[in-house]
């Protein structure tokens, strides 16, 4: 996603609220660590498909990663960032960058897919990155199928079969076929 010529990345989503002064609870994107976050840098909460920057004031662990971001003082005020997602400059990642994130999903194109319900749905034939979410294609039957990437529709990924074993939310894969 490209904000204002910065290149951002989902690396985190809200959880929850977190205590009473507006802190909350991040659950990070698998590949991601918490050394990402840093006092006084900024993170983007996508609000609304647009993403909002937040200075970062403390970082805590608990159950989860905690930060307290600038302007958010309420459990109030915190509860309106649930399931919102996170994103940094790519640029603020360490020691990454931009091309070895994309050549992370160029290594997964050409698995075979396969939803837990439906059974095979083709190969992977794209990845997209959309705002605040990234997206894979597959052709199946002459038609594309386009599934989030994300860890509640991604069960496994078998590197030595070269298969990615899902769970499309209902009627997604046949929303395509029709």
């Amino acid at each position: 996603m490209v904000f204002d010529v910065v290149e951002l990345i989902q690396v985190a989503s809200v959880v929850k609220p977190h205590g009473l002064k507006g802190h909350l609870s991040i659950k990070l994107v698998e590949n991601f660590s918490e050394e990402i976050f840093e006092i006084n840098k900024p993170v983007f909460l996508l609000i609304e498909g647009i993403p909002v920057p937040f200075f970062i004031q403390e970082i805590k662990h608990a159950a989860n990663l905690v930060l307290k971001l600038q302007f958010i003082d309420s459990e109030e005020q915190a509860q309106k960032y649930s399931n919102i997602d996170v994103l940094v400059k790519i640029d603020d990642l360490p020691d990454t960058n931009e091309a070895e994130y994309e050549d992370e999903f160029a290594d997964l194109e050409g698995f075979e897919v396969f939803d837990e319900n439906f059974g095979f749905i083709g190969k992977i034939i794209l990845f997209n990155e959309i705002p605040g979410n990234t997206v894979f294609e597959t052709e199946f039957k002459g038609k594309n199928i386009i599934i989030p990437w994300n860890e509640d529709i991604i069960k496994a990924i078998d590197y030595d079969n070269k298969k990615i074993i899902i769970n499309a939310p209902e009627g997604l894969i046949q929303l395509y076929l029709e």
